[in-house]
């Protein structure tokens, strides 16, 4: 859909747009709500009820899981900005459509790669004269394009294009990455992008906001799944203080959100996400907005620093994986009070224990904590245990024996119900977890910012699932109707006499349905007996190497 007919499609604001918008967020919701065992919400008191608002989301560690989180617990209808590219996708482009997603097109989606290779030829006399090596400029780009460098280290605007083989940029690049690129020997592959006209975007934003209405955006720019925030977009600033000039009884508020993953791509697992304080828009930033210019770029940045500190109220942000890590087991050792911490609770100390160690992390205590930390680590790698597990080596050999019998009991029945469904579903696990990973193969191929592209698994799983689970249930319901009417000499009785005697559609129905409840019970019992699962191995331990060496794990905890 292009951008121009979204515009006028967000006037026509009939009763029927808001009930297919109401059915497919309650179909996305209950979709996710499945994929997750638990999604925690905190401050969603802080929402206004009423009047504009824009939810700035970070960090985008779940592609197209994260907006249906927030859809889940927002309170109110939300209308995400969504990538223009991902719009014209089939499957994608009918349920963002179904949404009322506003499309932006981003410049990465539209880049191609450039004929030949460019350098600086003197980067000290020259640093915004380009010269290209078999390249073909007066064809590929004119004045008002951008060339972007591999890996998005550098990008540049073409100013003028001279010939082919030369052109000149409105500013030279200081990236010390980019400079390296274009002064090696042959010179550096190049992306050309051409400028895009976001009118319509803005003016389709304008008036959602106008009509009182949520906008959801993301300003990380795509999804990644890196321990940190990526830098901000400012179109997050130039939306809210351009819709902010255009009426000044505007009354937008923009809520600061906060998405918090317990292992994000597996499936049920845990999610938490956090409101913040809203924030107003400063009537001084919107007039300096007003004069243009380097003034409005200086009413942008602000505002985004104030956006930026509201995100990093509401977020967890460590510069890398090993000390996320670290805070996390941190967090687990430290126990406040002699009650459970909720997800909420647990996200918020944490969040508590990153900000002080970025303070003190190089005074000698939190030195010495950090090593004995990593040493308990590498103990319970040793025992092939978790942290929470811990405990349950409190216990002496004989009481450690005789739970383990009965949790080997329970274990086995629990597994036994529910097996029928595991095998029912065998091939979607199968299937998901094959083209899920090629698909972030394919994704962190394609990204400079990710690390595993672990970001995009979830959002795959799901829709794979979509499709696979109908398919197999109908297959199923479909193998049940021929059994039945033609069921074999030993598989013969009462009881499939009397189903024989149904109906086919009716044999069908009841098949379909049969299938679906031995996946909820395989689900419901499933999960039971995997926390079973993980709490048998400490108990196995202390049977096997006694309490004795298991007290001193235990004591190195304390």
């Amino acid at each position: 859909m292009p951008a121009s007919d979204d515009g006028r499609a967000a006037a026509d604001d009939t009763a029927e747009t808001y009930f297919v918008y109401d059915l497919f967020r309650a179909f996305w919701t209950r979709v996710v709500g499945l994929f997750f065992r638990e999604i925690a919400e905190r401050n969603a008191h802080l929402i206004p009820r009423t009047g504009p608002v824009m939810f700035v989301v970070a960090p985008h560690h779940n592609q197209f899981v994260d907006p249906v989180i927030l859809l889940m617990h927002a309170l109110r209808r939300v209308y995400f900005l969504t990538a223009a590219a991902s719009m014209r996708r089939k499957f994608i482009g009918f349920y963002g459509r179904c949404l009322r997603g506003i499309p932006v097109e981003r410049q990465q989606d539209l880049a191609r790669r450039g004929t030949g290779k460019i350098c600086l030829e003197d980067r000290y006399a020259e640093p915004t004269l380009v010269t290209g090596l078999g390249t073909r400029f007066t064809q590929e780009l004119r004045a008002g394009m951008k060339i972007m460098l591999p890996g998005s280290v550098g990008q540049a605007r073409v100013d003028e294009v001279l010939s082919d083989t030369q052109l000149r940029i409105a500013g030279e690049m200081r990236e010390l990455a980019a400079l390296e690129l274009l002064t090696q020997a042959g010179g550096t592959a190049f992306k050309a992008v051409p400028h895009v006209n976001q009118d319509d975007m803005y003016r389709a934003v304008y008036q959602r906001l106008n009509k009182g209405e949520c906008i959801g955006i993301f300003p990380e720019g795509g999804s990644h799944d890196r321990t940190e925030m990526l830098p901000l977009k400012a179109g997050a600033t130039l939306m809210a203080l351009g819709a902010t000039a255009a009426n000044p009884d505007l009354g937008l508020k923009i809520v600061p959100t906060g998405l918090n993953y317990f292992h994000p791509s597996k499936f049920r697992s845990r999610a938490v996400i956090d409101f913040g304080q809203p924030i107003d828009v400063p009537p001084e930033l919107v007039e300096q907005y007003r004069r243009g210019g380097d003034a409005k770029r200086q009413a942008c940045d602000a505002f985004l620093e104030t956006i930026v500190e509201g995100l990093k109220q509401v977020t967890l942000n460590t510069p890398d994986l090993e000390t996320l890590k670290l805070i996390q087991a941190g967090r687990r050792l430290y126990q406040p009070t002699q009650h459970s911490l909720t997800m909420a609770q647990q996200v918020e100390l944490t969040r508590r224990f990153i900000k002080g160690y970025n303070v003190y992390r190089d005074l000698p205590e939190v030195k010495e904590l950090r090593e004995r930390i990593a040493d308990y680590n590498q103990q319970l790698h040793y025992y092939g245990i978790r942290d929470h597990q811990v405990e349950t080596m409190r216990i002496g050999r004989a009481e450690a024996g005789a739970l383990f019998v009965w949790r080997v009991v329970w274990l086995l029945i629990m597994g036994l119900i529910a097996l029928p469904g595991t095998v029912i579903n065998a091939p979607v696990f199968v299937v998901t977890s094959v083209v899920s990973k090629r698909k972030a193969r394919a994704a962190l191929a394609a990204s400079t910012v990710k690390v595993r592209a672990s970001d995009v698994i979830a959002t795959w799983k799901i829709l794979i699932t979509l499709v696979l689970v109908p398919f197999l249930y109908s297959m199923y319901s479909a193998m049940a109707v021929v059994f039945v009417r033609r069921a074999p000499r030993w598989a013969q009785s009462d009881v499939i006499e009397r189903v024989a005697g149904m109906a086919t559609w009716s044999v069908y129905l009841w098949a379909y349905a049969l299938t679906a409840f031995m996946s909820y019970t395989a689900l419901v019992f499933g999960e039971q007996a995997v926390d079973i699962v993980k709490s048998v191995r400490p108990l196995f331990l202390t049977l096997i190497v006694g309490s004795e060496h298991t007290q001193v794990l235990v004591q190195q905890r304390q």
